[in-house]
């Protein structure tokens, strides 16, 4: 027999009458079998096709063959049969094995290194306890929780699992009827609860025994981030997905303390669905969605507050800012506080915009990028044909975005920006760029994106359970930013960000009685 490239295969392959089909497993398109009587060849057999004929021995006999073509890369092309689920939705340990290794090869694929914070060993020492924690049948949160601290220990807030919530979350799934703020501490924090019985900021102390700080502690493997101030802020985004999947129960025993006592209660509450919930759980949202960014005007001291909530659509930036900066300067107001502390980023250019009015000096978000481009990256952008490469981009100060003058609308008063560990991604690198070029005062917490981080996000969907991944394929270093010491915008005045905005206006009063 020879390859489709008419090398031999060393050895030949004996043909065994026996067998029932004797079967020939290649991922050669073309087959060529060569004996001293004859010769037959096989052409453009498909990925996952198969082939039978009958070939006639030297002694007579009749050997039924089968040709099973396999993919190249079976992570790209699944065998159909491995992609066929149950009703029930349950995946074979044959399919989440499977993917498992999709995943894992899709992510070292796309990520530009996925070694710069875990060691290999490790990375795949944690593949292998995932694959042996699986049983015969598989849901897919069962899967998630394999698999999900494997992709967190890249330590790249950008690359994650996310949650089958579809498939968890059902409208007959009964739920702990609490819900909370994850704080930096560790401490969580009542929002609401069933029937009010646990008031908004009074403190959950323990759930079914479990102690508050443990319950955060058990979720912190699940969630990807560079620092554990965002991991935190993660787990406060997904907290009733993790808490159900570690710690669901018929019943929860909930200690507290209410705001302002020493002493601490207890409450029993039943597992409920979410139309429960609905009906009797307080709820403190308005009904009306905040804008993506606004801005309020307090001409007797002097202030204007922007809220500004994502990095989204340029061009309405470009119309909110300008006529923003307008009514600032015909309203004579000195002060802006732009808060960011709920900004989890979007596009920089968004950010360009707005800074261009506040900067002292040319500026640039991200001086460095490294970009990874493999044939799954393109396929995976819907772009085929972008060569494999790695591309290193630096920017010189020439290169620098410039301020606008004052007769273009230069904003000249002071400006105050307020952060928090959910900070992130744009928002983070806005932030940066605020501080390193002297725009004004940070006032709140650590960012939770870095000065160094990856960035730009792919979206890989798992061959079977079709589970999301998100999976970065660029490195970002900000402006001026040292890959020897890696953190967040770090705060000149630093308090909760609870208390943010009322530490801004402080120092807005005590800069106007100064003045």
């Amino acid at each position: 027999m020879k390859e489709p490239c008419g090398r031999p295969v060393e050895g030949g392959w004996r043909v065994s009458p026996e067998l029932n089909p004797d079967v020939l497993e290649t991922t050669a398109s073309e087959i060529v079998f060569v004996s001293d009587k004859d010769t037959l060849e096989i052409a453009d057999l498909k990925e996952w096709d198969s082939l039978d004929f009958v070939m006639v021995t030297d002694s007579g006999d009749s050997a039924f063959v089968r040709v099973d073509r396999k993919a190249v890369n079976p992570f790209e092309n699944p065998d159909p049969k491995l992609l066929e689920t149950s009703a029930s939705g349950m995946l074979s340990r044959e399919q989440a094995l499977f993917d498992i290794d999709a995943l894992i090869f899709a992510i070292s694929q796309v990520h530009p290194d996925i070694f710069s914070v875990c060691r290999q060993e490790d990375l795949f020492r944690a593949v292998n306890r995932a694959k042996a924690s699986l049983s015969d049948s598989v849901t897919p949160m069962q899967f998630y929780r394999a698999s999900a601290p494997v992709v967190a220990m890249i330590g790249d807030g950008h690359t994650n699992l996310d949650f089958p919530y579809k498939s968890v979350f059902t409208g007959d799934l009964k739920r702990f009827p609490v819900f909370v703020d994850v704080l930096t501490d560790r401490s969580l924090i009542c929002t609401s609860s069933l029937d009010s019985v646990i008031s908004r900021g009074d403190r959950i102390v323990s759930v079914n025994g479990v102690s508050a700080d443990s319950i955060v502690d058990a979720m912190m493997p699940y969630v990807s981030g560079e620092r554990p101030h965002f991991r935190i802020s993660r787990i406060d985004a997904m907290f009733p997905a993790l808490f159900h999947m570690l710690y669901a129960a018929d019943s929860y025993e909930v200690e507290y303390q209410p705001r302002g006592a020493k002493k601490i209660l207890s409450h029993t509450f039943p597992a409920v669905t979410f139309g429960e919930i609905k009906q009797r759980c307080p709820t403190t949202k308005s009904g009306k969605k905040k804008d993506v960014y606004s801005y309020s005007v307090d001409s007797l001291n002097d202030v204007a507050v922007m809220d500004f909530r994502s990095f989204y659509d340029a061009e309405r930036m470009e119309r909110f800012a300008d006529s923003m900066f307008t009514d600032l300067r015909e309203k004579n107001i000195t002060n802006l506080i732009i808060d960011i502390r709920d900004n989890g980023g979007g596009h920089s250019r968004v950010g360009d915009i707005l800074l261009r009015y506040i900067s002292p000096e040319p500026f640039i978000q991200m001086d460095k990028a490294l970009i990874r481009i493999s044939p799954l990256t393109s396929k995976l952008m819907g772009e085929a044909g972008i060569e494999p490469m790695f591309v290193f981009q630096e920017v010189d100060s020439s290169q620098y975005i410039k301020p606008l003058s004052v007769r273009e609308g230069h904003y000249t008063g002071n400006v105050y920006l307020l952060t928090s560990n959910k900070t992130f991604s744009s928002a983070g690198s806005f932030a940066w760029a605020f501080k390193e070029c002297g725009m004004g005062m940070v006032v709140g917490e650590e960012t939770g994106g870095m000065n160094v981080c990856y960035g730009d996000i792919l979206q890989y969907t798992l061959p079977v359970s079709r589970l999301t991944a998100y999976i970065s394929f660029k490195r970002f270093w900000q402006l001026r930013a040292d890959e020897n010491d890696i953190h967040g915008t770090l705060p000149d005045v630093a308090v909760p960000a609870a208390d943010a905005l009322d530490a801004a206006m402080k120092l807005v009063k005590t800069n106007r009685r100064g003045s």
